[in-house]
Formats: C-alpha cells, structure tokens, sequence
C-alpha cells in the first residue's frame, strides 16, 4: 500500500495489478472455523469477472447500464480487513452504506484497507459497476478478513454466490437492505485468465504472434516494447553490466549484447557477444568480465568470460567451476555477487559442483532420510538423485574454492540478496505431482548458512 488516504472514506487505496500479465521482452476461500466468521455459500479460489444474472461475457452491455452487486459477511470478533477491485467500466463501493471509494479500469486493480469499516454483526460489501466504454462490463473483487485472534486469511472472492440487481433500489446497498428477490450473479471466468479482460480475445486470422499484448501494470509505471522476437529470439536470461548494456542469453543459443545506439534512452541495437557458451541461465557482469552458467568448451560450467582484446565481444573463456551430472533445465542457474563478495549460485538437483572446498563451507553432511522401501517416479524423473539435491554454492572469482552453503532444493532457478545481507530463493515445483499427497508447490525459501530445505525425490 502506498500510504495515501482518501478523505471521503479514512481508507488506504493503492493500485496493484491483477496477477497475470504476457512475457516482458519487448489463490481461495477456506473453511470458516472457530465461530469467528460467516456467512452464506461461499465458494473457494480466485476472484471470478462476473456481472448480472443470466448473462454472458458474449452479451452487449448498453453504454451506462449499471449492475449492482452485495455480499454479506457477519463478524463474531474483530477483524483486520482488505478490498481489491477491478472494473469494467467505473466502480462505487460502499459498506454498509457509506461510500469508500471509486475508480474503473479492468487494466487496474484498486486496493482499500478497511478495518474500521467492519463492525462486529451484520455488514454488506455493496459495489455499483456502470459500462462507459464498449460492449462489456463485469466486476472482479477480492475480499480478505482476518480475525485479530489468528493469523488466518478468509477471503470471499466475487462469484456466482454475489447477488446482483440492475435495478437501484432505496437503501441497495446498506446491511438493513433484503436481497432475497435479487438474483445471482453470472460469471465469466476466474481473474488472471479470462476474455476479454485478461486474455485477448484471438482475431479470426490472425497470427498468435501478431496478437495484441496486454499489461496489468501497477499505477504510475508504463509498458514498452524495445525489442522484437526477432531480435532476441527465445531468451532465458538477463542482466544490465556496468555500462547500462543489456546482455540477453538465448535458449540454446549465444550472449547478445543490447545497447542504445542512437542515445535516445530505448535500447535498439542486438549483436552476438559470446557465441562459445550457449543456453546461459545465470549471467553476471562484474568489474568488466562477464560470469554465465552454461554449455562451453569444458562443458557444464561456471565460465569466466573476458574481452582480453578489448574489440567489443568475449573471445576467452575459461571454466573456474565444473559440474558433474545431467545439466539441462536442472543444472546451474543464477548467479548473484554476495554481501561477502563471493559470487552465489544456485543449482539444480540434477548437478553438483565439483572443486576444491573451502573452509566456509557450510552444508556439511545432508541425511538421505529412511524410506523402507524407496519407490523412485515410475516416469523416470530425478531417478537415483541423492541428498541434498539442489544446492547454492558460492566460489571466489577464479573458483580456487568451491563452497556449499545450502541444500535440499529442488530447482530453484535464481537467488536474491537483501539490502540486510539475508539470502532469497524460489523453488519450482514437481508438476507431475500436483493433486498428489507428497505434492510440494512452489516455494520462496529465507535460506539461511547450512539450510538443509528437505526435498528429496523418490
């Protein structure tokens, strides 16, 4: 939230975007427990878009017609509570009653703290939608609650169980209001992954290509394109080096170089920087070098890349850490200059570096664990890989010394250092796994020295 206060209502507004967006080159309501909290049929997962009874998202919305939605919600103790909105076209929200706020823009969505809006009994989330522009309308909310007594969220996202009007009455949108002649709402599809709010719609022979990208963006920032496809092609990795150049690695391809050529502050020029070592997922520029994890002449390595010529590529390259193992999706990934001037890597469960090790190292001895008897995935994936899996490593800047500092990953693909020093990464899941009762989703680990972060396959 960003702090600022609307005077009509004392409630913090900020905007954030909704959570989905195309590629830039160029979550659920629980049970309600302990008595604190209820209200009629709620159902689970993401803000659905929804609008009127009976209509579709296909249905030609009048210029100004207005939907009118309530949602009920009883608290038994008091509560900390959020509203986020989105819009198609212009939105008035009020609690039981009295105006919160207002906006409309389905590429937005708003977000109000309103605490003190709750009363402990009987409230009403009233919200008025009107269509001012095109064919469409619909309403996407989230609506989060948490009991000051627990740390648990209930969320009571907008879906078929809201109820809506398109007629205004007396007292709509207060608590005192009966609703049980208004009918419930249509919706269209779930927030994030619905046309035409979300997705683009495909135009009839039209190339998926050439479709219109969209960008839920977070106010006061801008979406620009400043390079093609074809200018970079596939790219799986990204860093900015000390001249304010970009320089991209294509999947299963060579190190470009972008930069600004005609000094007009929008990068517009692509050449070849290092074609030597190909599919690079970790890049690091550092005092002039360059440090990438990739395919090269040694193979599966952390290369040590530098214009000893000064002719504007990278012709030596040198390996100063080697990987033993099935590299590929799972091998080493990001590469990040540490506090301690050390550069950080993390590495997939299907490698493991090999080297020298350091007296800093940390990640000593890694407990296989007990399984009596160990089944391994029937499709043959992570077969016979063996504690701790994934690890983040750290080197110097010739790889004299190699250290483990973590371990018990799976694939974490890059790793962030904070301000304050602590250690950041974000583990993938096994999707063949999803619905299973040892599935383990995605993760963001705080990975502190020595942390054994348990995954094990089998």
């Amino acid at each position: 939230m960003d702090g600022s206060t609307r005077s009509e209502s004392n409630s913090t507004d900020s905007r954030i975007h909704p959570f989905s967006w195309n590629g830039l080159l160029t979550r659920a309501v629980l049970a309600i427990g302990f008595g604190m909290l209820s209200t009629g049929a709620v159902a689970a997962g993401e803000a659905e878009w929804i609008w009127s009874t009976g209509t579709t998202s296909a249905d030609t919305i009048a210029t100004d017609e207005s939907c009118y939605f309530r949602k009920p919600i009883n608290l038994k103790v008091a509560s900390e509570a959020r509203i986020e909105i989105t819009s198609d076209d212009d939105y008035e929200l009020f609690i039981n009653g009295s105006r919160i706020g207002g906006g409309g823009s389905p590429e937005m969505i708003d977000e109000y703290d309103v605490s003190q809006r709750l009363e402990i009994g009987r409230n009403v989330i009233a919200i008025r939608v009107t269509n001012k522009r095109g064919k469409t309308a619909a309403l996407a909310a989230r609506v989060s609650i948490r009991p000051l007594e627990t740390d648990k969220w209930y969320t009571f996202s907008s879906d078929a169980s809201w109820r809506t009007s398109l007629e205004e009455e007396s007292a709509w949108n207060t608590a005192l209001f009966n609703d049980r002649l208004w009918g419930s709402a249509s919706s269209f599809g779930v927030l994030g992954d619905t046309s035409p709010w979300d997705v683009p719609e495909k135009v009839a022979g039209e190339p998926a290509s050439e479709q219109r990208e969209r960008f839920q963006i977070q106010k006061g920032f801008g979406v620009q394109r400043v390079l093609t496809d074809e200018q970079v092609g596939s790219a799986i990795a990204m860093a900015f080096n000390e001249f304010g150049h970009i320089i991209v690695s294509q999947e299963n391809g060579p190190l470009l170089l972008v930069f600004d050529r005609d000094e007009d502050g929008v990068p517009d020029q692509v050449r070849t920087y290092c074609d030597k070592v190909t599919s690079c997922q970790g890049i690091l520029p550092l005092n002039g070098e360059v440090f990438v994890t990739g395919m090269g002449p040694e193979g599966c390595a952390l290369y040590r890349l530098t214009d000893e010529d000064r002719n504007g590529t990278l012709e030596k390259v040198k390996a100063i850490v080697k990987f033993t193992g099935q590299p590929g999706e799972h091998g080493p990934h990001g590469l990040r200059l540490g506090p301690d001037g050390m550069i950080y890597c993390a590495v997939g469960s299907y490698v493991q570096a090999t080297g020298k090790v350091g007296d800093g190292e940390t990640l000593r001895d890694s407990y296989e664990g007990d399984l009596l008897p160990r089944y391994e995935d029937p499709s043959g994936h992570a077969v016979g890989v063996k504690a701790p899996g994934g690890t983040i490593i750290r080197t110097n800047v010739d790889g004299s010394v190699v250290e483990k500092v973590a371990g018990g990953v799976r694939n974490a693909y890059d790793l962030i250092f904070h301000p304050d020093g602590g250690m950041f990464v974000h583990d993938a899941d096994m999707e063949a796994d999803v619905d299973t009762a040892w599935y383990r989703p995605t993760m963001l680990f705080d990975v502190t020295e020595g942390a054994e972060l348990g995954w094990r396959p089998g």
